[in-house]
Order: structure tokens, then C-alpha cells, then sequence
């Protein structure tokens, strides 16, 4: 009889000890921005390089951000890609003729100098119309701390594309602080 109540015991304090000794790993976010870029996609786009398509002095926001969470740039320790995601415009245009998606950073003032900030391979050839890329491991704190930034998707096709449609790039940024 005395062991019944040490066995209860014991399956009350086995998972007590299991959920107190879990960490954290990451931090919280103290915001997230977004942006929302539309692009053109022309028609007959080759299937052997990759294409750009550009956005120049594009604004961060960065201040208003920081405002609304009543942090400084000091307290920024690093800003990482949480989301990216293509889509058309049009519902019925098939992106399976991408095959694969690159997303870069660059500073206005030194367009030598990329980051990646998502990316993609093969891209499935089911008839899709948004595709999701994988946030990259990247901190872009040195890119998107200023006011503006710029961007290019480089996108390679696996078909030739048949005729011009809009495209959207949705894209988000996590920002940490310390």
C-alpha cells in the first residue's frame, strides 16, 4: 500500500521536472516589419539564366518601427527573414514554370555587397500559384537599420513563361533586440 502513493507521486513530479527543465533557445521578436513589392513578369523570359527584377531606395520604415516600440537602434541585435512568399496576381497563372528563387539585401550606398535574405530550390512542378521561400540565416541588421534599402529577385524559369502577369513579393523581417 505504501507504494501507491510514491507512484502517484512520481507521475506528478516526472513531468513537473520535464516542463521546468525546458528552455527558451530563441528570443522573441520585438516587432516584425513587412513589405509588399509587385513585380511584372514579361513573357518569353529565357530557361537558362536568372532574371532580375530590381527595387531601388525602397523604404524600411525603420524609424516609425522603432517609435511605435519605443526602442533606439542601439537596442537592435539582429534582424532575420521570418517569411517570403511569391504569388500571382492572377489567379489562374501556373509559377511551376520557376524553377528556383533568390532573394538579395543590398545597402544603396554599396550595391557590391549583397545579403541573402531567402531563397528557394525546384520549385514543384504541380500548377501552384505561390511560392514559398526559405528564410535565410542571414542577419540583415546592417542592411535594414538604414532608411532605405534595395532588392533584387532572381528568379530562373523552368518554361518559358507565355505571356505577362503581376507578381507580388510578400516578405517579412523579424527585429531582436538585446
Amino acid at each position: 500500500m505504501k507504494k501507491l502513493p510514491f507512484v502517484i507521486l512520481l507521475f506528478i513530479l516526472i513531468p513537473l521536472l520535464f516542463m521546468s527543465s525546458c528552455k527558451r533557445d530563441s528570443k522573441r521578436p520585438a516587432f516584425e516589419m513587412r513589405y509588399f513589392l509587385e513585380f511584372d513578369v514579361p513573357a518569353g523570359l529565357n530557361t537558362f539564366t536568372f532574371h532580375q527584377f530590381t527595387f531601388q531606395m525602397e523604404e524600411t520604415g525603420m524609424k516609425f518601427f522603432l517609435e511605435q516600440n519605443e526602442l533606439d537602434n542601439s537596442q537592435i541585435s539582429s534582424i532575420h527573414t521570418s517569411f517570403a512568399r511569391i504569388s500571382s496576381l492572377l489567379d489562374n497563372e501556373d509559377l511551376s514554370i520557376i524553377d528556383e528563387v533568390v532573394i538579395d539585401l543590398f545597402k544603396p550606398s554599396d550595391s557590391q555587397l549583397n545579403y541573402e535574405a531567402a531563397y528557394t530550390f525546384q520549385v514543384p512542378t504541380r500548377k501552384i500559384n505561390r511560392i514559398q521561400l526559405v528564410p535565410s540565416i542571414t542577419n540583415l541588421k546592417e542592411v535594414l537599420q538604414e532608411d532605405h534599402f534595395d532588392m533584387v529577385i532572381h528568379i530562373r524559369f523552368r518554361g518559358i513563361p507565355p505571356r505577362n502577369f503581376p507578381a507580388l513579393l510578400e516578405i517579412g523581417f523579424d527585429v531582436f533586440r538585446d
